[in-house]
Order: C-alpha cells, then structure tokens, then sequence
C-alpha cells in the first residue's frame, strides 16, 4: 500500500468535509487561492508571454493583461482580510469579470500566437479554465454555489474512500527481499 496515496486521499477527504460543512470558508479560501493564482499569472504575463512577439498590439494587451491580474491579485488578498464581511462577495464578482475578460484577451493573443507558430495549447486550456471558473464563482455567493460546493465536497470524499479503498484491496501480501549481487572479489 503506498502511503503518500492514502495521505492524499485523507487531505482530499477533510477538504471535501470542510466544503459540505463550512461552504462559506471554503469560498474565502478560493478567492485566497484565486487571487494568489492571478498575481502569479501577471508576474508570469509580464516577464514571460508579454515577449513571445515583437507586435505592439500583441505586448500592450499582454501588459495590461499582466497589470490588471497583479492588481486583482494584490485587492483579492488583502481587501477581504483587511475588511471582512461583504469584501468577499465583491472580490468574488471582481475576480469572475476578470477571468472573462482575460480569458477574452487571451484569445487575442493566441491568434497573434498562432500566426507566428508558437504552441498554443496551454493557453487555450488557461481560456478554459478561467471560463469554467468565471461561472463557478458568479454561482458561488448565491444558494446554488453553496449546493455546489457541498456537492463538490461529497465528490472528494467518495473519490477518497474510493481511493483508500482500492490502495488497500491491491496492496502486496507479501514482501519479496530483493537478492544482490556479491561483487566483493576475495583476493
């Protein structure tokens, strides 16, 4: 049975209990961890993406892409800690504008991308998940969002229990001693 397995599936499990019984806390967390994603991603559109092209157009919309993510970042860490109470839905709605709107100025830029033969498949998959997350959070803050998180939550822990389950049932009977070889020559 392999161990780091099973303690994954056990961390999977408390997180899908801490969503079925504090929903609320675990949509604070994801715009924590929402926030801290698009600090990183402008970083990273900065330093990196922004220099793909020489195109103008290409750099300026990578830039302000870059620009407004750190910022979103920066309001979406520390407004809600710094405030509290109705700061989280705010940040909750902010951040799901801003991964429409850089999921659609993504777009642009994976057409600048494609015309210059760079591989684009990671940002499309980026367009995605922004979308799909985007959705996600505009359901969030209302009862539908709760039902899905406590949903989401039910999910892990049944994958984990299943997950646990499977490493136990297929785990070895037995422990076969690996046999080396003497290469220590007698002289």
């Amino acid at each position: 049975m392999r161990k780091t397995y099973v303690l994954l599936a056990i961390l999977v499990a408390i997180i899908g209990l801490m969503m079925i019984f504090s929903p609320e806390n675990c949509i604070k967390v994801a715009v924590l961890i929402i926030g801290t994603a698009a600090l990183i991603n402008g970083i990273y559109n900065l330093v990196t993406v922004r220099n793909l092209l020489d195109d103008s157009m290409f750099r300026n919309v990578m830039t302000v892409r870059g620009v407004v993510s750190i910022c979103i970042g920066v309001l979406a860490l520390v407004l809600p800690l710094a405030f509290a109470g109705i700061f989280w839905t705010i940040m909750v709605y902010t951040i799901a504008v801003y991964l429409l709107l850089s999921a659609f100025s993504e777009l642009s830029g994976i057409t600048k991308m494609k015309a210059a033969d760079i591989e684009t498949r990671p940002y499309k998959m980026e367009i995605l998940a922004s979308i799909v997350l985007a959705v996600l959070l505009f359901c969030m803050p209302r009862k539908i969002g709760v039902t899905l998180i406590k949903l989401g939550g039910f999910i892990l822990v049944i994958g984990a229990a299943v997950a646990i389950f499977l490493e136990w049932k297929n785990k070895p009977l037995y422990l076969e001693a690996e046999v080396l070889p003497n290469d220590i020559d007698e002289k």
